[in-house]
């Protein structure tokens, strides 16, 4: 089986860090921290400062890994996991329609759309020449239909 696809199964990390003098979780717990207390955390006799954890994952401060290595790198991986973040799950249609509709300009669009369905089934009285007040009518709805959208 190819390397590659044996440390895909590691992906996680958690392996033996042993030959490294730093193990996963102190890694995490200073990926946690920011500013002050991660420069106090690195300078603790923990770390010994930025050199020492250099020395622990023995990586070379001015040329770093060394990527023609491939039993190198694939030891890390074992040891540490691959350095990639998870993606994040997809969210359901349902749960897009949902937030959706808390977005103030579709509440809008939907009120509008309430009303024009209720003035499409509204229809005035009839009275005998009276074209010019049902003009007038129809005038004043469609005004206040456009000016509510």
């Amino acid at each position: 089986m190819p390397a590659s696809k044996k440390s895909s199964n590691n992906a996680a990390g958690g392996g033996d860090s042993s030959m490294f003098g730093v193990t996963i979780d102190q890694l995490k717990s200073l990926m946690e921290l920011h500013g002050k207390e991660l420069i106090e955390k690195l300078n603790s006799s923990e770390f010994n400062g930025l050199k020492g954890i250099l020395e622990k994952l023995k990586v070379d401060d001015s040329h770093g890994l060394d990527s023609n290595n491939n039993e190198d790198l694939e030891q890390r991986r074992t040891a540490y996991g691959r350095n990639e973040i998870p993606p994040k799950p997809m969210k359901s249609f349902l749960k897009l329609c949902w937030d959706a509709l808390h977005d103030m300009l579709l509440i809008i669009l939907l009120v509008c759309a309430v009303v024009s369905i209720g003035l499409s089934f509204y229809k005035p009285p009839r009275k005998e020449n009276d074209h010019e007040d049902e003009r007038k009518l129809m005038l004043f709805f469609l005004g206040l239909h456009h000016s509510i959208c």
